[in-house]
């Protein structure tokens, strides 16, 4: 069997209701020449028996793989999909999501036009989610990049990483793995992997990529539909001391990963301004998520938390002194 053009990965956990819908979107796709690696991350419900049911209509294009233990993250589901993926290029779904009928063929295509290393297309359709229903057309809604900037032919990006790093720090690029189509060699050459983190691991992932991607396309289409439910992890209200502690752990850890990435390469070395810049973007972004989610507790109450847990032992001193050389807790919610 020749290998694939596209490897499909779809990380998969406690999703039954949804993921029939997810790989039936990728049946109808207009472009056959692909794998799905559904990857379980030691499911609880009746997801995997769902997989299963739609085994006979891949035609030997479908395949279930499992992790060892559950990892409450999508990022090691991502990995695993990673390196077991045959195809050219990997392109990823949630396992709530859905893709266009025309995705996997624009992105091939405009891949291989371009030589491209990372297809970044606009952001997502959005899909609000009432109950598992299947969407229809008057159910989405465009969401694109949060910059002004529009085009209408794609385009590559420059190489000039000065200035791809001003771009993504006003948010022209976001920063989520779906919807975005990847050169398989690309990743495994630059050994881009997703992050052992609860949260963010979408982040550090996705600027490796714009840092070390040679040929970074920009495309003017959506392909993927993103649901939106009230029961989604990240729209959930954490309890003030439970959740700034849960958070300030992430942060630290992805400030420690972007801190060691930059460190390695030339540019942010001699370009200490610019590296500065990237990192505090991280912590920004953070401190926006923080703010959603602790809505109602006062800013100062936050803030002494934040204080409070700094000196918490278990807190090693690494993440201490990034903390501290990065605003980290004078910013705390003080907007």
């Amino acid at each position: 069997m020749n290998e694939p053009k596209i490897s499909v990965i779809v990380p998969l956990y406690n999703a039954e209701r949804f993921i029939r819908q997810c790989l039936i979107s990728v049946l109808a796709s207009k472009f056959q020449d692909y794998e799905v690696l559904v990857v379980d991350d030691c499911s609880t419900d009746n997801s995997v028996a769902e997989v299963e049911k739609l085994l006979p209509h891949f035609d030997g294009r479908l395949k279930i793989l499992q992790t060892e233990t559950n990892s409450s993250g999508a990022g090691v589901p991502r990995n695993v999909g990673i390196r077991h993926a045959a195809g050219k290029y990997v392109t990823f779904i949630d396992n709530d999501d859905f893709i266009l009928p025309t995705a996997l063929g624009d992105l091939f295509d405009a891949a291989e036009k371009f030589q491209a290393d990372v297809v970044h297309t606009v952001k997502a359709f959005l899909f609000n989610d009432t109950g598992g229903k299947m969407f229809s057309r008057a159910d989405l809604q465009l969401q694109s990049d949060s910059s002004d900037d529009h085009f209408e032919t794609p385009r590559l990006e420059t190489d000039d990483l000065r200035e791809r790093m001003k771009d993504y720090v006003v948010e022209k690029y976001f920063w989520l793995p779906w919807g975005k189509f990847y050169r398989r060699d690309f990743l495994l050459a630059n050994e881009i992997y997703f992050p052992q983190v609860k949260f963010s691991e979408d982040m550090v992932f996705c600027f490796k990529c714009l840092c070390l991607a040679k040929n970074y396309l920009r495309v003017p289409f959506a392909t993927n539909i993103h649901r939106i439910s009230k029961d989604s992890g990240s729209k959930k209200i954490l309890s003030s001391r439970e959740g700034v502690r849960m958070w300030l752990g992430v942060v630290t850890v992805v400030l420690q990963l972007i801190n060691e990435f930059t460190g390695r390469l030339d540019f942010f070395r001699d370009n200490p301004d610019i590296r500065h810049a990237a990192l505090k973007f991280f912590v920004d972004k953070h401190f926006d998520m923080i703010k959603n989610l602790f809505q109602g507790v006062p800013a100062y109450d936050v803030q002494k938390i934040f204080y409070d847990e700094l000196q918490n032992p278990a807190f090693d001193s690494h993440g201490k002194n990034l903390v501290a050389a990065y605003l980290y807790a004078e910013r705390a919610l003080t907007r």
